[in-house]
């Protein structure tokens, strides 16, 4: 039989010293920050990205040490503090890389025929 595209550990998609993010199941993402801990598809670990990017940007441009909440659908709401929310806008910019290399791995993916 032969391997499948891309055959190799995925377990592990992307990690910092502040969180990470690994293949729960086949369509299922953890991500694991600080004390919080999230398990969400695709595409809504990509939507809180998309949701936490403006608010880095806003908490970049703020000069104090705030309070902010990053709100999980079904999960729950986050309240971190202004680095925090760096530190996940961050590991987020690299879970969606990953994901993006893997897709374009995925579909270039060479599979040798049955003999």
């Amino acid at each position: 039989m032969p391997p499948s595209p891309a055959s190799f550990d995925t377990s592990a998609l992307f990690a910092t010293d502040h969180g990470s993010v690994e293949w729960v199941s086949e369509d299922c993402l953890g991500l694991t920050f600080g004390d919080h801990r999230w398990t969400l598809p695709p595409a809504e670990l990509e939507a809180l990205h998309e949701a936490v990017e403006p608010l880095a940007a806003q908490v970049y441009r703020c000069d104090c040490d705030c309070r902010w909440q990053v709100r999980v659908e079904e999960q729950g709401t986050a309240v971190l503090h202004t680095e925090e929310v760096l530190r996940l806008h961050s590991l987020l910019d690299g879970t969606m890389v990953m994901l993006e290399l893997r897709s374009i791995l995925d579909g270039v993916a060479i599979v040798r025929p049955e003999e």
